[in-house]
Order: C-alpha cells, then structure tokens, then sequence
C-alpha cells in the first residue's frame, strides 16, 4: 500500500476518533489534532489559503457535492476528496489529477454528521464537518 493512502486513511481515522471524544488531544486542539489536520477554524500555518483548500459542501437531498476553489495546475493541485461518516466509515472518494476539476458528488441516504476532506499535495488535509 503507498505511504500517502496509509496516512490519509491514519488522519481520518485519527480525526474521526477525535471528534468523538476519544484521545486526550481532543480537549487542547478541538475535533482535530492541530497540525495534522486543518479546518477554517484551524487553519495552522496555512492561515492564508483557507478560502482554496476548504471542502465547501452543498446538500440536495441525498446528492452531496464537494467542491474546492482551487486552481489546479501540475506542480499544485487538489488530489482527493474523501467524504466520512462520524464514526470513520469512508462514505466515497473522488482523485483528481491536475487536470480536473476539484468538484465531486456522492449519494447519501443515511441521516447523520459527516467530514468532507479536501487534500493539497502542498498544504495537506483539509476538514470540514457537515450534517445531512
């Protein structure tokens, strides 16, 4: 398995984990380990980029889109999104190359808090938590 699906996988369940309570981190840095993991709220040293690198979410029913506002070119691109239930289930995925557009949809009939990832391959994992 390649060193970049082991620690996607690893953060989201570490992220998942963490908003539920579990780990002592979880009361010192929020939902998710500071610096591992960013969000809006915590953003960490990419404090300037979270208007691009933020998942943004719309929901339509059961249709969920990701979208990310982020220029795509060969040395800076958005690789994946990653739709996740709160107990860590991976919901569906989506990889882009630099040619895409960082825009994916996925079906969700089961009610319940989610995460949306959006992940740069230079300003790492982003988070963001959304209800259905």
């Amino acid at each position: 398995m390649n060193h970049r699906r082991i620690f996607l996988k690893s953060a989201l369940a570490l992220a998942a984990g963490m908003s539920l309570g579990v780990g002592s981190a979880a009361a010192d840095t929020g939902p998710f380990p500071s610096g591992v993991v960013y969000t809006a709220e915590d953003p960490g040293m990419w404090a300037a980029k979270v208007a691009i690198h933020v998942p943004l979410v719309s929901t339509a029913g059961e249709t969920v889109t990701l979208r990310t506002d982020h220029p795509m070119s060969p040395d800076h691109f958005i690789v994946r999104h990653t739709v996740v239930r709160a107990d860590g289930v991976v919901v569906g995925f989506q990889v882009f190359t630099p040619e895409s557009s960082p825009v994916s949809t996925y079906t969700i009939a089961q009610k319940g808090e989610y995460y949306a990832t959006s992940f740069c391959n230079l300003h790492d994992l982003w988070v963001a938590r959304f209800t259905v």
